[in-house]
């Protein structure tokens, strides 16, 4: 995937794939791949002024550098809760990341089984997590940071025991297909 220019060292992608969508529009965004761009690079120096908006700009960061997925589904990690399936067993396992905890749970004939999440270390993700990390970590954003690094995490099922990225269940459970 091809970035636009808030990242250093990253080629502007073609214009239309800035909003690909099923909405027939993506024409309207044919020749604003440069204005996208300069929208990235002054949203990234944005960020770096730890704005009260924080989450909204960064969120908006993502968009630009075409992480849609993650743009749609990051929220700020107070109290997110969010449903995956068990690669392995299929039972339904809830991920819950915020104040009140990080962990996995399966509710199973009335009764409540959790597992503490297994964060990824910093120097260890990859990718858009790692990217993604690294900005929160720069700009003081502790919240963000650690939740980001829970999501990118793993999870152990408390039924089988089966230990996922949460982030890859999450998105394979998630994302729509785009055509």
């Amino acid at each position: 995937m091809q970035r636009g220019g808030a990242r250093p060292g990253r080629e502007n992608s073609g214009a239309g794939s800035r909003a690909a969508g099923p909405h027939g529009c993506d024409d309207l965004l044919a020749d604003c791949a440069g204005a996208i761009a300069e929208f990235g690079v002054v949203l990234y120096r944005h960020l770096r002024s730890r704005p009260a908006d924080y989450l909204v700009a960064f969120r908006a960061l993502l968009a630009v550098e075409e992480e849609y997925h993650w743009a749609n589904a990051l929220e700020g990690f107070k109290d997110d809760i969010n449903g995956v399936d068990c690669p392995r067993c299929g039972v339904g396992v809830t991920i819950a990341i915020g104040d009140f905890g990080c962990y996995s749970q399966v509710w199973d004939g009335g009764k409540e089984t959790r597992r503490g999440l297994r964060p990824a270390a910093g120097e260890k993700l990859t990718g858009t997590g790692r990217w993604m990390h690294q900005i929160t970590v720069r700009d003081g954003q502790e919240v963000l940071a650690n939740g980001i690094a829970h999501l990118f995490g793993e999870a152990e099922c408390p039924r089988c025991a089966s230990v996922f990225n949460v982030a890859d269940e999450y998105t394979s459970a998630n994302r729509p297909v785009m055509r």
